[in-house]
């Protein structure tokens, strides 16, 4: 998936001073929502499948090319419109089994209900980059309705969590 990535200092000087603040945010952007809308937000479970990682992703998760990872999209959505969608790569290698069956079975639930309540889930690395919603990244995604029609910015974050890598990306569609 050709993707130019910014380190966060290179984003910094395309973005105003809250853009860049929205999108560099460490924190849990399912709070965030949650907050934003407390009795309509939802978490609308897109899919879950096997894929093969491209170059960029078993660099980062430190796997060799030939290993199939799980691939779980999301919505997260307030008042019935789609915020964010959100994709999680995690190598189906032996170590990370535990962690894989969890993220496999959690339906519509966040991820961040995962990552943001364990202190052994630490954030690694954030990039951000701005994106066409027509590039190959989308698709499989049915994004009618989510109001965007133009390019939007991502985030793609690197995670360790109990010895694990995953690779969190959010794409901001509004």
């Amino acid at each position: 998936m050709n993707i130019s990535w910014l380190s966060l200092s290179a984003a910094r000087k395309q973005l105003s001073q809250d853009g860049y603040a929205n999108l560099a945010d460490s924190g849990s952007l399912t709070h965030r929502i949650r907050t934003k809308c407390p009795d309509s937000f939802k978490v609308k479970l897109v899919g879950h499948t096997t894929i093969r990682p491209d170059h960029q992703e078993c660099s980062l998760l430190n796997l060799p090319e030939s290993v199939q990872a799980l691939s779980r999209q999301v919505f997260l959505c307030c008042d019935g419109k789609p915020l964010i969608f959100a994709r999680t790569i995690i190598g189906l290698v032996e170590k990370n089994r535990a962690l894989t069956e969890r993220i496999a079975t959690l339906g519509e639930y966040s991820l961040g209900s995962i990552l943001f309540r364990d202190p052994l889930a630490r954030k690694c690395q954030m990039q951000l980059a701005y994106i066409s919603l027509d590039h190959e990244f989308f698709k499989d995604v049915d994004l009618t309705g989510t109001g965007s029609d133009n390019d939007i910015w991502m985030r793609r974050s690197l995670y360790d969590y109990e010895g694990c890598n995953l690779i969190v990306y959010e794409s901001f569609l509004s």
